[in-house]
């Protein structure tokens, strides 16, 4: 008796992990779900000039580089006129940068630099010092420093012409674009974001892709971790967190515990259909309704009711396969049954295994969707 209830508690046991392993296999960090409202980054703008460009640079039509060039230039006790300054040897540049959420101050950005002139290319050039500001004009950060980023022989054919460089080899599937550089590390933060979060009584978490039944689970698990009433579900989109007596003054280490916590998510039906790839990626609970397609030589019956046919492949799908009458014609349609609310997986492996074609795939799952069986969004790129 007494090894019978050990080896019973044994099964008992191993059951329990492997129903935990099981609820956990799906289950996702908070972190990764949601972010601290007002925890975002910032863009930041700037107005600049590239010089030491080798005849690359803009025009002497263009007044974008030379107007700012002498205005830096007369603050230093140089006096120019736009018509002394030759050659193309300088550029008009945008110069954009993120400003992270708690970023301090000496810490150092990455930057893009863009032409807004008629420049070629911005390759060997050297951004001089330029403000960056966010959409109140408040100075952030600077930007200096070498431009990066393009390789020789990225300039079109007639641009190297013009500039009298060589044809270098270039593969165009990179896509680089000369005009726009980068200039690693030569963004310095000048300010901080002032964003306090030990002085705040309420927290709210916002979720990357908002969800009624997520945001719901969102606040159970963290009542269940910190007690009733320490979070709500304010919408589909946000959850409010009262910061717990014990945790005041010390939210960062609440935000520690709470982002580390484990829900499993939930999403509206999708599916994602690539025309030039024929790719078809399907979200979980996508359902087809009843329905009969006749696409080509292909015939399609999702229903309760057995279709005879010359060639039956539902065993493909995991159906039973249907024996062909005597008297049938032998003809080359093929007939997939499927019961009725049929998950859109086994419609797409049943439709793989027949060698259909990715193009008969898309069109297949179009009609679907048009004629309104396909309970899901259908997202064609």
């Amino acid at each position: 008796m007494t090894i019978n209830l050990i080896k019973l508690l044994k099964i008992q046991v191993f059951l329990l992990v492997f129903l935990l392993a099981c609820q956990s296999a799906y289950a996702v960090r908070i972190k990764d779900l949601a972010g601290v409202r007002g925890m975002r980054d910032n863009q930041l703008t700037g107005f600049g000039i590239v010089i030491g460009l080798n005849g690359t640079g803009d025009s002497s039509d263009s007044i974008l580089a030379r107007k700012p060039i002498i205005n830096a230039l007369e603050r230093m006790a140089i006096s120019m006129r736009p018509a002394d300054i030759k050659g193309r040897a300088i550029a008009g540049v945008i110069v954009t940068a993120t400003l992270p959420a708690f970023a301090k101050q000496g810490q150092k950005l990455d930057v893009t630099v863009s032409t807004v002139g008629d420049a070629i290319s911005l390759r060997g050039g050297q951004l001089i010092v330029t403000p960056l500001r966010a959409h109140n004009r408040v100075v952030f950060a600077v930007a200096a420093g070498p431009v990066v980023g393009i390789p020789m022989g990225v300039e079109l054919p007639a641009a190297r012409a013009a500039i009298g460089a060589q044809d270098y080899a270039f593969d165009a599937r990179r896509k680089i674009v000369p005009t726009v550089g980068y200039v690693v590390g030569g963004g310095l933060i000048e300010r901080e974001i002032d964003f306090d979060l030990n002085s705040r009584a309420r927290l709210f978490l916002n979720l990357h892709q908002p969800d009624f039944t997520t945001s719901f689970r969102l606040a159970k698990i963290i009542n269940k971790s910190f007690g009733d009433g320490s979070a709500r579900s304010i919408d589909a989109g946000s959850v409010e967190i009262s910061v717990p007596a014990s945790y005041l003054g010390q939210s960062v280490e609440l935000i520690s515990r709470v982002e580390n916590l484990e829900i499993e998510p939930d999403a509206a039906a999708k599916v994602v259909v690539d025309e030039r790839t024929g790719t078809v990626v399907m979200g979980t609970n996508v359902r087809i309704l009843p329905i009969a397609i006749s696409y080509g030589n292909l015939s399609i019956r999702i229903g309760q009711e057995a279709v005879p046919a010359a060639q039956t492949v539902a065993a493909a799908a995991g159906r039973p396969q249907q024996e062909m009458p005597a008297a049938e014609p032998a003809e080359e349609n093929r007939v997939i049954l499927f019961k009725g609310a049929v998950d859109i997986k086994e419609v797409v492996n049943g439709l793989n295994k027949i060698g259909i074609s990715n193009s008969d795939l898309v069109e297949v799952l179009k009609t679907i969707k048009t004629a309104g069986a396909l309970q899901a969004e259908l997202i064609i790129k």
